[in-house]
């Protein structure tokens, strides 16, 4: 088994799953400190100029817990009105 660098390695991001893509809430990625989120930017922005003839494909994201669907908590898809509570709930230590 390979070593991973955990703050360096991409890989790590998709755990120990068969996981084809990764997925982050809007809301959240906009509730980071604006220069992440220019980083953030600047990096997609480099992604997609890398692949320039990408498919022309949409995606869907489903919530689910303990496998099974559930609706997605309206907190987590108002990035127009963000919640900063439950934002913040997610900061705390557990």
């Amino acid at each position: 088994m390979p070593d991973f660098e955990y703050q360096k390695d991409l890989s790590c991001w998709f755990g120990l799953s068969y996981a084809s893509w990764l997925t982050l809430p809007r809301v959240l990625m906009e509730a980071m400190p604006p220069d992440w989120q220019e980083r953030m930017a600047v990096l997609l922005n480099e992604y997609d100029d890398a692949y320039p003839n990408q498919p022309d494909i949409g995606t869907r994201v489903q919530i689910v817990v303990d496998g099974k669907l559930v609706k997605c908590p309206s907190w987590l898809l108002n990035y127009r009105h963000p919640d900063k509570l439950e934002i913040s709930k997610l900061k705390e230590a557990q």
